[in-house]
């Protein structure tokens, strides 16, 4: 059997897709608010340090 192969998996941790649940966010699925802020929390710092040093 192959039920849940082709199910999105919450980026942060990792739970399977559940219908109905969750929600998306930049075709990626979360399985919480708390799953997606800690997402955009992380994007934001990632955005921050893509130019290079923190210090210029």
């Amino acid at each position: 059997m192959v039920f849940g192969l082709f199910k999105k998996r919450d980026p942060v941790c990792g739970m399977k897709e559940e219908d109905g649940k969750g929600q998306i966010y930049q075709g990626k699925w979360f399985c919480s608010d708390t799953c997606l802020n800690t997402y955009k929390d992380k994007e934001k710092k990632s955005e921050k340090h893509a130019g290079g040093s923190c210090c210029h």
